[in-house]
């Protein structure tokens, strides 16, 4: 049986990477034993972490794939988790051009969902549209992000702006 994992959770995104790049390919990537890399994804297993090296190890073989980075989405999740809870709103521009970079994300996953060389040519699989799914929530994110940091600039005085 499968354990349950958080969504967008690093150890969701472990255990991602060992589904799609298998145990021969994992251990090659790493040079740890698949029981190791399965360990990485338990998430309450607090002795055994991925280490960061071997973390950016799993992303490349993916990227190498033609997939995108399933650790480092997770890794983005877990600052912006973070970062929600401080109070001081951050520079908009800076998170427009984060948006920016999200969205080019977005487009990658919804092109090679419907890439006429892929699984089922442009037909978009389930786990494509999983995929999609997984980096338009990360694009919601850095966008809901965005409209706090907005609204938290607005200097408080006789004038209201209306938010639509």
């Amino acid at each position: 049986m499968t354990k349950r994992r958080d969504p967008l959770s690093l150890e969701d995104a472990v255990f991602l990477v060992h589904a799609s790049l298998g145990d021969a390919q994992v251990e090659a990537v790493t040079s740890k034993s698949a029981r190791l890399v399965r360990m990485w994804s338990d998430p309450d297993d607090d002795a055994h972490r991925i280490p960061l090296f071997q973390a950016l190890r799993l992303d490349r073989a993916m990227i190498g794939r033609g997939d995108a980075p399933p650790i480092l989405t997770a890794y983005r999740a877990e600052l912006r988790r973070a970062a929600d809870g401080v109070a001081v709103p951050g520079d908009p521009m800076a998170r427009l051009a984060e948006a920016m970079v999200e969205l080019g994300d977005v487009a990658e996953a919804v092109r090679q969902a419907r890439c006429p060389k892929g699984d089922a040519g442009r037909q978009i699989t389930a786990e494509e549209a999983r995929e999609v799914l997984r980096e338009l929530a990360v694009l919601r994110g850095v966008l809901d992000c965005l409209e706090r940091d907005v609204t938290a600039s607005i200097p408080a005085g006789p004038r209201a702006v209306e938010v639509a």
